[in-house]
């Protein structure tokens, strides 16, 4: 799938960019290694940073995917599809709290579970798996802290998922009951 964009990728830390570190700093993501020296620049590195157009649909429902994206400007809404094959908005994300998607593309090959579409223009970071792989194996010590939070926020989000099926569930069983 081609994704529209305003200019072509860079690497985030072009010309020494100290404001896209400062930024990876409060990703949820990397807070546990932003006090390990040298760790978030030799990310930042790995970064692309790519301009959307508002309505540009970053992820697809059931696409797979290899890539993490990290909101740096914008908003994106999260639509999942219904039984109809309707998107629904389930969320929308703004990037004044640093958010994130795709991240379990991060882990293995991911069918994304969502679609992301852009409210506004946007640019994003993008760190694909490969570079991602890479950067775990040359530096376990600084992976080990950024697959943990991984794993809690993919859990965080099931729990959710789980609470929101026993509430539909219940809302079902009172509509049958009348």
């Amino acid at each position: 799938m081609a994704f529209p964009q305003i200019r072509s990728p860079q690497p985030a830390n072009d010309h020494g960019d100290r404001s896209i570190v400062s930024w990876l700093m409060q990703v949820r993501l990397f807070q546990e290694i932003s006090s390990e020296p040298g760790a978030i620049d030799h990310l930042a590195g790995l970064l692309s940073q790519l301009d959307f157009s508002a309505g540009t649909t970053l992820l697809a429902e059931g696409a797979e995917g290899a890539e993490a994206y990290f909101l740096l400007s914008g908003k994106v809404k999260v639509l999942k599809s219904m039984a109809g094959k309707e998107a629904f908005p389930v969320a929308l994300l703004d990037a004044g709290n640093h958010p994130f998607f795709g991240e379990a593309a991060l882990l293995q090959n991911d069918v994304r579970s969502a679609t992301i579409r852009c409210e506004s223009d946007c640019r994003c970071l993008v760190l694909k798996r490969a570079d991602f792989d890479s950067f775990c194996q040359a530096h376990p010590q600084w992976a080990l802290p950024i697959i943990r939070k991984i794993g809690c926020v993919i859990l965080e989000r099931l729990h959710l998922a789980n609470n929101d099926i026993v509430l539909l569930y219940n809302a079902l069983v009172n509509e049958v009951k009348g």
